[in-house]
This record gives structure tokens, C-alpha cells and sequence, in this order.
């Protein structure tokens, strides 16, 4: 098992420095670089001693697959352009949550809206197969999306989608959230490519901790009961006090917790 951590562009040598195998930065941030800052990053990625494995937050949040401004098109550039970048720097799974993208609407027909969904995602996962890249969609929350926020749920959106690309993953929080048991990670472990962990109560992201008083050691057990041996990434989006100290708290920690499950 492999541990990585979310961050920009600008924090890999924090990520490495607190310890860390890989980082998980932003698709958007990557794509939106001009060629000359790409060029630079890619010779500061090369030289971090860091994976860039997986890249998340292929579309932004602020879209709406059921808006009749919401372009396909434009955004199938977008992730070819992305994964052409991403791939370079040995990017190989991306993370698709984009919860309220796609939360169905209103009085919107289910089965319409699922077919409408798994139409996207297919033609997401087109083009990122053509780089190599695994589309995993996240179980989310009730808080974050209406729809698709358990492990049985992407399991048979999966079956809709009908895509060697695409997998799922499992995350604590939305786990917690939707009080889904960390069971289904065993009994879904044939899709479950990626794992998400941060402390999972309040609505702000910190990183886990072995003083913060909650109990991480079932989720690792569940992860290492179901022969997951992947990236487990710490998706800690808000500090206490300091980056550095607590990401590399974090990484030590884990990384015990990691061995205490086996």
C-alpha cells in the first residue's frame, strides 16, 4: 500500500518532504497552464521523487450535465488536452466526483438521467483509455450529489456505462456519510482501484491524525481484508496550523495504522 496526498502544483516538495509516495494534484490546474509553465512543471515533477499517479477534479463543480448549456464536446477537449499532460507525468486512474455535475434535477426520470450520465462518462472514458487513464467513479455523499453515492450504486452504473475504463473507489467520509458498511469495500473489490481518507466528521477536510480521537483503524482493515494494496490518498483540503507539520503527522501515521491492519 501506497500513500499519496492531495495538493497544487506548488506543494510537491512539501508532499515529499512530509513523506509521502505520490500526490494527487488538480486536472483543471494542469490544463489550464500555457505550454512554457507545463514544460517547467514537468522538470519539477520529474526531479520530486513523487508518483502522479492520479489526477482528480477532471471537470469543475460549478457544471451541470442537465443544463442546456453544458457542452460535451468542449469538455472532451478539455480531457484530451488534460490526459495528453497527465499522462506524461505517469498519470494512469482519475477520480470522477463531480457531485452536484451530476446530481439529477427535480422530477427529472431516473432512468433517463442514469442513461444520460452513463453517456458522458463512456465518452469520457473514450477518450482517456486512448492515454492509458482509468476513469474511477466516487461514491459520494448526500451532502456532495443525489446520485450514485454507494459502492452497489456504482456498481451497477457501471453495468450501464459498460466501459473497460471505468472502476470506482471507495472514500471514509462518503462511507461515514451514507453510513455504507466499509464490508462493501471486500464485497466490491473486483471495482474498488482507489481509496480516499481524511478525517471524515465536520464538513471541513483535515488530515488524519492519531490524536484527533477518531477510530481509522477499520477502514485500513477493510482495505487490507479485501486485498486492496493500492494508493490510499489523503484528501485533507483544510490545515489546523501548518501544512507540513500535519501532512507529515499524517504520513507517519498512516503508514502504522497501514501495518497495525495487516
Amino acid at each position: 500500500m501506497k500513500f499519496g496526498c492531495f495538493g497544487t502544483c506548488r506543494q510537491l516538495s512539501l508532499i515529499k518532504k512530509a513523506g509521502f509516495d505520490s500526490a494527487e494534484l488538480d486536472f483543471c490546474e494542469l490544463t489550464a497552464m500555457d505550454e512554457m509553465t507545463y514544460a517547467g512543471f514537468c522538470q519539477e515533477a520529474s526531479s520530486s521523487g513523487l508518483g502522479l499517479e492520479v489526477f482528480s477534479g477532471l471537470i469543475p463543480l460549478a457544471e451541470r450535465f442537465f443544463s442546456a448549456d453544458f457542452s460535451l464536446e468542449y469538455w472532451l477537449e478539455h480531457t484530451k488536452k488534460g490526459a495528453a499532460r497527465a499522462s506524461r507525468l505517469g498519470c494512469t486512474m482519475i477520480p470522477f466526483g463531480a457531485g452536484k455535475c451530476r446530481s439529477i434535477p427535480e422530477g427529472y426520470p431516473v432512468a433517463d438521467a442514469a442513461a444520460h450520465i452513463a453517456h458522458i462518462v463512456c465518452s469520457l472514458c473514450q477518450v482517456l483509455m486512448d492515454f492509458g487513464i482509468l476513469l474511477v467513479i466516487e461514491p459520494l455523499g448526500p451532502a456532495n450529489s443525489n446520485y450514485l453515492n454507494t459502492l452497489p450504486e456504482v456498481a451497477d452504473f457501471l453495468k450501464l456505462v459498460d466501459h473497460p475504463g471505468c472502476a470506482s473507489m471507495c472514500d471514509l467520509r462518503h462511507m461515514c456519510r451514507t453510513e455504507e458498511p466499509l464490508s462493501n469495500i471486500g464485497q466490491y473489490k473486483e471495482i474498488v482501484r482507489h481509496a480516499h481518507i481524511d478525517d471524515p466528521r465536520g464538513d471541513r477536510r483535515y488530515f488524519p491524525g492519531p490524536d484527533d480521537g477518531y477510530d481509522y483503524l477499520p477502514y485500513f482493515q477493510a482495505l487490507h481484508k479485501a486485498g486492496y494494496d493500492g494508493l490510499v490518498t489523503v484528501e485533507a483540503t483544510s490545515i489546523r496550523q501548518d501544512f507540513l507539520t500535519e501532512a507529515a503527522f499524517c504520513a507517519a501515521y498512516l503508514r502504522r495504522l497501514s501495518e497495525k491492519s495487516k
